[in-house]
């Protein structure tokens, strides 16, 4: 089946970010351009504004802590985030093109995945995003001393029962056999590997959900 899919390719620059501490953040992404990769559905809209728009609570949430912390709010629009580059661009091998422009030029980059069909095992979807990747990692390949970093994030998490269900203290038990999964393992290690590919699993189904997945990202690309 041919899997048709348009391909939102979006070059952010960062003067700042999320962390424990956040002036420490504010140092290390200040400058920093990210690529936002990803085929259609795959959440770079809603994730987008989000990081136009949201806040972020002062300390780290981790995915598997029961409660959210209260405390002071940081507007992640005081970051001063711009989005460079927009382009829809289809999910044919005319459209790498653009991808690896983006991939040459960016400190960071993610591509988001739904994780609802990953979990199903589709294998047209899959093997799609296989194919992204493996591109990808030969972009980074191709800058040698100076490759960028690299965040595969799943999206959509609340789409899976099995996920949805569970108390906020089970989800990371659940992402750590998310990723040990076949067909996740093939994607990381075409993407170069567990100790290059960084991997963060969540939902943007919410506000909430959103701060957590955010955080997570950026928790990520700064080990």
């Amino acid at each position: 089946m041919n899997w048709s899919k348009i391909v939102t390719s979006i070059l952010l620059r960062i003067g700042g970010a999320f962390f424990t501490n956040w002036t420490k953040i504010k140092i290390l992404f200040r400058g920093k351009k990210i690529a936002v990769l990803g085929p259609r559905s795959s959440g770079k809209t809603t994730l987008l504004q989000f990081l136009v728009t949201g806040e972020l609570p002062r300390e780290y949430i981790q995915t598997g802590k029961p409660e959210k912390l209260s405390g002071r709010m940081y507007k992640l629009e005081d970051l001063e985030l711009i989005i460079k580059d927009t382009l829809d661009v289809p999910g044919d091998k005319l459209s790498h093109t653009e991808w690896e422009r983006l991939c040459q030029e960016a400190d960071i980059v993610c591509y988001l995945v739904d994780a609802s069909k990953l979990h199903k095992a589709d294998q047209d979807y899959q093997k799609n995003a296989q194919e992204d990747v493996r591109h990808i990692r030969a972009w980074h390949q191709a800058r040698k001393s100076a490759p960028p970093k690299f965040c595969l994030v799943a999206t959509h998490c609340d789409l899976i029962p099995d996920y949805s269900s569970l108390p906020r203290d089970r989800k990371a038990d659940f992402s750590d056999e998310f990723w040990k999964k076949d067909s996740l393992q093939r994607i990381i290690n075409l993407g170069g590997g567990s100790g290059y590919v960084k991997c963060v699993l969540g939902s943007l189904k919410d506000r909430t959900n959103t701060e957590i997945l955010v955080g997570n990202i950026f928790n990520e690309v700064t080990i």
